[in-house]
C-alpha cells in the first residue's frame, strides 16, 4: 500500500473536518481509498492526515494535491501551511 502523509497548521479543527468530509469524494476520484487524521495531544493547531492511495494511481493522487482546486479547498478548510509531507509505503503491520 502506499500513503501520502500531510502534516497542516490549521485555523480551528472544526473547519478543517467540515471541510475535509466534503472533499471525500474528489479525493476517491483521484485514486484515495481513505485517510486518517491525527492531532498532537499538545497542539490543536496541527494535523497530520495519513491518505491511503491506489498504488497504480499515485501520480494521479499526487497531481490532485498539487491542483489549484485543491489549494482552494484547503485555503477554506483554513490551512495555514503543509509543514511536512511525504509519500509513504507500507513496510510492516502487526496486531498489538
Amino acid at each position: 500500500m502506499t500513503y501520502i502523509y500531510a502534516k497542516h497548521d490549521i485555523e480551528e479543527h472544526e473547519r478543517l473536518e467540515r471541510h475535509h468530509e466534503a472533499n471525500a469524494e474528489a479525493r476517491a476520484t483521484h485514486g484515495s481509498l481513505g485517510t486518517q487524521a491525527f492531532r498532537p495531544t499538545d497542539d490543536g493547531d496541527t494535523v497530520v492526515v495519513l491518505q491511503e492511495v491506489v498504488d497504480d494511481r499515485l501520480a494521479e493522487a499526487l497531481s490532485y494535491d498539487d491542483s489549484e482546486g485543491f489549494a482552494e479547498t484547503l485555503d477554506e478548510a483554513g490551512v495555514v501551511s503543509v509543514t511536512e509531507s511525504a509519500v509513504l509505503e507500507k513496510v510492516h503491520e502487526q496486531d498489538a
